[in-house]
């Protein structure tokens, strides 16, 4: 004989497990869209970022070739960021195709930035000058405070050794005996006309030494000329490389062995750099330095140090760090 009471008694808790069920599942729901309403009504999240993240998350769960290398470097939060007295800094690291900000202090306030000027002078020489033309020390060159170099009136050296002089040296005499080829103001007005087609916003150059304390940069401008000169003259890299080089005379009399003011060259992957000094601007100092990272460089930019030499040494030893290379 058929149980009728034990078919009635199942097919009753099926019923319920079907009920039990629904109503969990809809108040997983209602509990989920409550939460994702209230964090958008309070403005902890936006639809739109809400989105975002989820096609985000997709993105790289779904693509393993998203887990490569240019991710690096990555913060290392529990590494305390540096503090610089400088009154500006920047770090950038550049690869092919693409940079990433590591240190970040000030980096668009205007400031004066002493002979990191004669990297634009570089620029423009390098962009139109006859490198193998003559020029010579003229009565306003050697008026131009500073004797690096001990450059004589009269004297005269080819456009490209001058420059040799006027980066490793920083010689002010030099950098405005070249800008007197073109004539000084002329040359000033290409100093601009070039940092305003780079895109270096917050630029003005009176000067072609920074000697003036009206000239002014950014940290940030100045690693964009920086990058420029170093990705397009071969020459530029060439000079800022040397710790010391024999120059010449025109006639090819050698005239005196010119050793590079950047102290640090060579040391922690330092491969090049342009050192700046004047009561009003302080200690300016840009460096280039190999990136643990392949196919990458990075540029480091200082303004307003006190010692800018001990502060380099400073930001480099915390970049190693704060980031996870590779």
């Amino acid at each position: 004989m058929v149980n009728y009471q034990k078919i009635v008694r199942g097919i009753s808790l099926s019923f319920l497990f079907v009920a039990v069920t629904i109503v969990v599942f809809c108040g997983v729901q209602w509990f989920s869209d409550s939460m994702e309403s209230l964090l958008i009504n309070r403005g902890v999240i936006s639809p739109a970022s809400l989105e975002t993240s989820i096609n985000q998350v997709s993105a790289i769960v779904n693509d393993p070739a998203v887990f490569d290398k240019n991710i690096f470097p990555i913060r290392k939060w529990q590494v305390e960021n540096v503090v610089l007295q400088a009154k500006s800094g920047l770090s950038v690291e550049i690869g092919d195709n693409n940079s990433k900000i590591l240190f970040n202090q000030n980096s668009e306030v205007r400031l004066p930035i002493a002979s990191l000027t004669k990297l634009m002078t570089a620029m423009v020489v390098l962009s139109h000058y006859d490198l193998s033309a003559k020029v010579t020390m003229g009565p306003m060159a050697m008026a131009q405070i500073g004797e690096q170099g001990d450059l004589k009136l009269g004297q005269e050296f080819t456009v490209k050794n001058l420059l040799y002089t006027t980066l490793m040296e920083s010689n002010n005499r030099s950098a405005y005996a070249l800008s007197e080829v073109l004539g000084n103001e002329e040359f000033i007005g290409l100093m601009n006309q070039d940092a305003k087609n780079l895109g270096m916003t917050n630029t003005n150059f009176q000067d072609v030494t920074g000697l003036d304390p009206s000239s002014y940069s950014t940290a940030k401008d100045l690693v964009i000329v920086t990058q420029y000169l170093f990705k397009n003259y071969p020459l530029f890299n060439e000079i800022i490389r040397q710790k010391e080089y024999n120059l010449y005379l025109y006639d090819g009399i050698f005239h005196h062995k010119a050793v590079n003011t950047n102290i640090l060259l060579g040391e922690n992957n330092i491969f090049g750099g342009k050192t700046g000094f004047t009561k009003v601007a302080q200690g300016c100092f840009m460096i280039l330095q190999e990136s643990p990272q392949e196919k990458s460089y990075i540029i480091s930019i200082l303004l307003g140090s006190q010692d800018r030499f001990l502060e380099m040494k400073k930001l480099i030893d915390w970049l190693g760090m704060a980031y996870q290379w590779q």
